[in-house]
């Protein structure tokens, strides 16, 4: 017999997890129209999630015609289901029930906390995982008995803790909740910068899709070059196995050439030692024909004199002529026509006597040979005497179609130096220009220097002379030379007289200094030529310009008396009574060798000057000189 016991009202009813109690509906927690949820502190206020299996939930889903208001002992079976619980022995010690392991579910992430399109970062700390009980199947359990209080007891407290270890869960995972703003704030930045990131990436995407167009296109410019390279490449190959084949060639030839070279380099080497024995038997023959040379000179006479006619001119026919009769190369005759002197027969021997058709090439062909001297160191003096319109301008200067002495001394004053330039020696030309005019001293390179003064090289060679303060040029071609000359030429003093339309009135000198330097023998030569144009003596009873003509006639006058003097070997000789003497003392007394023209004119009106002036050169021809010393010294 079964008896119904009585409801226990000392057990106590299982507590209820504690849940966030919130004023609030569920609506607050709900999407907005942006489809996030609002940033608010009342996340935290969220209900708790229910985990799929849960007793609660299981229950939830119950007709609440089901459920009772409390629980009796009868429900216990319906408890059981729920936890079953083991049967303890008939000692009724608690038998604690089997726990089914928890599945361990991840918490899904709280809406709007991530971007469409974009990977949200994971949050910093992951929640705790929920320990949920399933239902596992077991056998079923007897009914405690309603007696047994504390099997009854045991069931409960199992069911409590359970109840506990679940509401810590619970507990937990709202603790996780209310980290939740935090982390969507960190979200948000995230995505910001994410953001951020995606629009710099999108910007360099671009450039970098320029960039690849740039490059595609110079990838096709630099593909075009490449076939062109390689076309070229391919030229060149063809080109490069032609230059292998020649070079092979060439390589023979270049050993045939070397073979070639060291024969040639040893018949070099033999032939240079034979040139430096022919350097040195041909240094020592133009020394020994300088010697000859001089020798010859000196037996033709220190002081040499050559006359010469000149022909009338085509303007002069009617003019009569004296009659002249060529005698010899050397010797003329002279005989009047005029009534007073008619019949006179005056004969005159000199050097050489140059007749009217002789040409300028001849006369210079005789002049030649003191130019040589010259170069070979001597110093050399050439000047022309005679009466004004005799032609004393015309043999040293010449014209532009028969050049005189003068030019054609520059001509061979070059030539001669190319060659000697071969056997060693060089050479520089130093030309100065004089003029004597009214017996003051001009510069014709500068008409307006002053203070110009004849003086003594030294004072113990008293017979070399020079002139301060004069323009002095160095030459190095024959066409300077020629330019300083014509210079000089146009600032020359000329003047019309009776004789001549352009007479020159005054005495011109150009002074030629030639410095020779040979340094493989360490000599050294000095010559020096003057060539002087003297001005033309005029009678008093004929002349316009009386001054002029004093100052002329004197200085030619003292130019006689030194000579006379010399002739005589008188102990002194008026050198300085004119500077044109003062001038001419090395040329005349001193170390040097002297050729004067004396130019005549054919006409019988100038007989008496002829005269005078074939009378002068005659004795002129008698003077003779102690022997003249070359200008050679060593080169130290």
């Amino acid at each position: 017999m079964s008896r119904r016991l009585d409801k226990p009202s000392g057990i106590p009813k299982p507590a209820k997890p504690p849940l966030a109690s919130s004023s609030k509906s569920a609506s607050a927690f709900l999407p907005t129209a942006s489809g996030r949820l609002p940033l608010s502190r009342e996340l935290a206020n969220l209900p708790p999630r229910k985990r799929a299996g849960s007793p609660d939930i299981a229950r939830a889903k119950e007709p609440r015609a089901k459920l009772r208001r409390s629980r009796s002992f009868n429900d216990l079976p319906s408890i059981a289901a729920v936890n079953p619980l083991k049967r303890t022995a008939s000692t009724l010690a608690p038998i604690p029930a089997k726990r089914v392991a928890p599945a361990v579910t991840k918490a899904k992430p709280p809406p709007g906390t991530g971007a469409v399109g974009t990977k949200a970062k994971p949050p910093a700390a992951k929640p705790a995982p929920v320990k949920t009980v399933t239902a596992s199947k077991a056998p079923p359990v007897k009914r405690i008995p309603p007696y047994d209080y504390k099997a009854r007891y045991n069931a409960q407290l199992e069911k409590y803790n359970a109840l506990k270890e679940k509401f810590d869960a619970q507990k937990q995972q709202l603790m996780e909740i209310d980290n939740l703003p935090e982390m969507y704030e960190e979200s948000q930045a995230e995505l910001q910068k994410c953001q951020q990131e995606l629009a710099a990436t999108r910007k360099h995407n671009e450039c970098l899709e320029k960039e690849s167009k740039i490059s595609s296109e110079k990838i096709a410019v630099l593909t075009e070059s490449l076939e062109k390279a390689e076309e070229q490449l391919k030229n060149v190959s063809a080109a490069c196995k032609t230059a292998q084949e020649s070079e092979k060639k060439l390589k023979a030839e270049v050993e045939y050439l070397k073979e070639t070279c060291e024969f040639f380099t040893n018949e070099n080497d033999s032939m240079r030692q034979d040139l430096e024995a022919c350097r040195d038997q041909l240094f020592a023959s133009v020394m020994e024909r300088k010697d000859i040379h001089n020798q010859m000179m000196d037996l033709r006479g220190n002081i040499r004199v050559f006359c010469r006619v000149r022909p009338p001119l085509a303007s002069e026919a009617e003019r009569a002529l004296c009659g002249w009769q060529y005698l010899d190369e050397a010797s003329l005759e002279i005989t009047a026509t005029d009534p007073k002197n008619k019949g006179t027969h005056l004969e005159f021997t000199f050097d050489q006597v140059f007749h009217p058709r002789t040409s300028q090439e001849d006369v210079f062909g005789m002049v030649s040979p003191l130019i040589q001297s010259a170069l070979d160191g001597y110093n050399v003096c050439i000047f022309a005497y005679g009466q004004t319109g005799s032609g004393k301008t015309y043999t040293m200067d010449g014209s532009e179609e028969n050049q005189g002495v003068i030019p054609r001394t520059v001509d061979l004053l070059f030539n001669s130096l190319k060659n000697y330039r071969r056997i060693g020696w060089e050479y520089e030309i130093r030309a100065t220009f004089l003029e004597i005019y009214n017996e003051v001293l001009y510069d014709l390179l500068d008409p307006n220097a002053t203070d110009l003064e004849i003086r003594m090289v030294s004072p113990t060679n008293k017979t070399d002379v020079y002139v301060s303060n004069i323009t002095e040029k160095l030459v190095e071609s024959p066409e300077e030379l020629r330019y300083f000359m014509d210079v000089a030429k146009s600032n020359r003093a000329t003047a019309c007289t009776v004789g001549n339309e352009r007479s020159s009135r005054s005495h011109a000198i150009t002074r030629l200094q030639l410095i020779g330097v040979h340094e493989g023998k360490q000599e050294k030569s000095v010559g020096t030529i003057n060539l002087v144009d003297l001005a033309g003596s005029e009678s008093p009873k004929t002349s316009t310009r009386m001054d002029e003509t004093k100052k002329i006639n004197r200085s030619l006058s003292e130019l006689t008396n030194v000579i006379m003097a010399i002739l005589n070997k008188n102990d002194h000789v008026p050198y300085r009574n004119s500077k044109l003497t003062y001038l001419l003392m090395p040329s005349l007394g001193g170390n040097s060798k002297t050729l004067m023209f004396i130019n005549v004119a054919p006409f019988q009106e100038c007989y008496t000057e002829s005269v005078k002036s074939l009378r002068f050169a005659s004795s002129v021809n008698h003077v003779r000189m102690s022997k003249i010393r070359k200008n050679r010294v060593l080169n130290n």
